[in-house]
């Protein structure tokens, strides 16, 4: 490791959860797949940093311990998940509930709140897809081979797998497709890439909902795919939905 990058760590631990990404140009978005994923357009974006996993549930609780975090939504009745027909009140089973998994069950402010205290944020969009491709054309984190028990969670265990029990991408990233979904700082705007900036994009001004990018243990394979833009409300808590930090 670079000698200043490891006086960094030792000065600041969260920079030894990080990945450098440095800045580069890439092609955003498909014309191939759903109407809001088009048009594909050239981004170009300054370096930063994303961290290697999702932020698991031990040091969001230690954040809640220290006052700078509020509490997820594991028991409280505030998280929710998809039946397929409609959204349901759950609670987080046990399986869901070691200090390595995911944290979830947290809304896109708690998340906010959680990289601020941190001295981080959320990533942008094109961030978090620039990360997840890692300088390739490919489907998901992995690659192009379909979803399996030896790349991603799995529906039937109902619940993710410990932040980083998968092999990460070339860029050293864990989980980025398949494990939760991960919110990011962006508006979601259906049609936002028809008028979005060409460097370091934000997203839109307005809009209701937030973005989240990655899919979760319970999506399909079309859901899973880096490109697959989707979205949730920032007020409520998800099942599948927790989130990552960037600098």
């Amino acid at each position: 490791m670079h000698a200043a990058l490891m006086c960094l760590c030792a000065l600041f631990p969260s920079y030894a959860q990080m990945r450098l990404v440095n800045e580069g140009t890439f092609s955003m978005g498909s014309s191939e797949g759903r109407s809001n994923e088009a048009p594909e357009h050239s981004v170009a974006l300054s370096a930063y940093s994303i961290d290697k996993t999702e932020v698991m549930k031990a040091p969001y609780d230690s954040c809640v311990t220290a006052g700078g975090c509020t509490p997820a939504h594991y028991d409280d009745g505030r998280c929710v998940a998809w039946t397929g027909r409609c959204f349901k009140d759950v609670r987080v089973p046990s399986t869901a509930r070691d200090g390595k998994c995911p944290v979830v069950c947290v809304t896109w402010f708690q998340a906010r709140q959680y990289c601020a205290f941190k001295g981080k944020k959320l990533p942008t969009e094109a961030q978090w897809e620039y990360a997840a491709l890692a300088g390739r054309r490919v489907t998901y984190s992995w690659g192009n081979e379909p979803p399996d028990a030896g790349r991603c969670a799995q529906p039937e265990e109902f619940h993710p797998k410990k932040a980083g029990s998968f092999p990460p991408n070339p860029w050293g990233l864990y989980d980025m497709t398949g494990n939760v979904w991960e919110w990011v700082n962006d508006r979601y705007g259906p049609d936002s890439y028809s008028t979005s900036e060409t460097s370091d994009p934000r997203g839109p001004d307005v809009g209701q909902y937030r973005v989240i990018r990655g899919g979760g243990w319970y999506s399909g394979a079309a859901q899973l795919r880096i490109k697959n833009r989707h979205w949730f409300e920032p007020n409520f808590g998800e099942i599948s939905i927790g989130f990552r930090c960037a600098k």
